[in-house]
């Protein structure tokens, strides 16, 4: 599978927001669409940190 779990850091914290995502789109400045395996989806305002695709780690930066 190529799920990967996305992670919101806010300072030196790190918080999973969703598990097993399948996409993620633009949907407007500094702002995601989050979509899950299972039809279930999350908008998150924040800017891309670091992806690890081999780790199926995304990690997204607060603002």
């Amino acid at each position: 599978m190529c799920e990967s779990n996305v992670y919101l850091r806010n300072g030196n914290d790190e918080k999973l927001i969703m598990e097993n995502v399948a996409a993620i789109s633009p949907i407007g400045e500094d702002t995601f669409l989050l979509k899950g395996l299972l039809g279930e989806s999350m908008e998150v305002k924040a800017i891309i940190a670091d992806i690890n695709l081999m780790g199926h780690k995304i990690i997204l930066k607060a603002l």
